[in-house]
């Protein structure tokens, strides 16, 4: 019988050690109302809804408090932004990539205190030709300053995107699947619902100009984030 437990005990601290990245993550919502900062590029700002409180973001500030939570979301999104310009202040300049804005990053995230801090960056890095290991190193800096405040993140995925070049559009896919092998219950992951399967923006949900998400996808993403556990645990509960 000891035998059996002490077998019970080691297969448990397996399973523990092998599975954690993998299990939902803890209630960490703060007392009081919470706060979410926003960090990311045009569709984060609001382009290619109409009207402007149609987009992702303010359907999630207008939905939240609504429901009485009293949440208060702060946009430093801002067009033509790549994960660059979102690092953390201080971080090592790179020759011939732009340096974090200082007003609008990640670090300016954290002065707020905040409860939430969700990052959307869905094409610009590509559309720059900036490497994997770029985008990903750049994601490393952004979270560890997040983890170092202890302060819950979601990474929302890429979007397609109406380049000419196909393998460009792929990249899409690709850089969005090494992202989430690394921050798996992270990301807020929407990327097959508003593609082809050529990763061009399926014309349901096209702002017009292959680039931006319209009304329809602006309201697509806005429902995948209110289901997203993160979200959830945060801001809703």
């Amino acid at each position: 019988m000891k035998l059996l437990k002490l077998n019970l005990l080691l297969l448990a601290a397996i399973c523990f050690t092998a599975c954690k990245k993998e299990q939902p993550p803890v209630n960490t919502k703060p007392q009081g109302p919470p706060t979410v900062v926003i960090l990311g590029s045009s569709t984060a700002e609001g382009t290619g809804a109409t009207p402007p409180d149609s987009s992702w973001a303010r359907r999630l500030d207008a939905a939240v408090n609504e429901a009485g939570i009293k949440a208060k979301f702060v946009n430093l999104a801002l067009g033509g932004y790549s994960t660059y310009e979102v690092s953390p202040t201080g971080s090592s300049p790179v020759a011939g990539r732009p340096v974090p804005d200082t007003a609008r990053n990640v670090s300016k995230a954290l002065s707020y205190h905040p409860g939430l801090v969700i990052i959307s960056l869905p094409s610009n890095d590509i559309a720059f030709n900036y490497t994997d290991d770029e985008i990903l190193s750049n994601y490393a800096k952004i979270t560890q300053a997040l983890e170092s405040a202890k302060v819950p993140y979601i990474i929302f995925s890429t979007q397609p995107r109406n380049f000419t070049d196909a393998s460009q559009r792929m990249r899409l896919k690709t850089i969005n699947d090494k992202i989430k092998a690394v921050y798996t219950y992270h990301m807020n992951d929407f990327l097959d619902q508003l593609s082809t399967s050529t990763y061009s923006i399926n014309p349901s949900y096209d702002a017009g100009d292959g680039i931006h998400v319209n009304d329809a996808g602006h309201r697509l993403i806005f429902n995948a984030t209110m289901k997203q556990a993160i979200f959830i645990s945060t801001v809703t509960q």
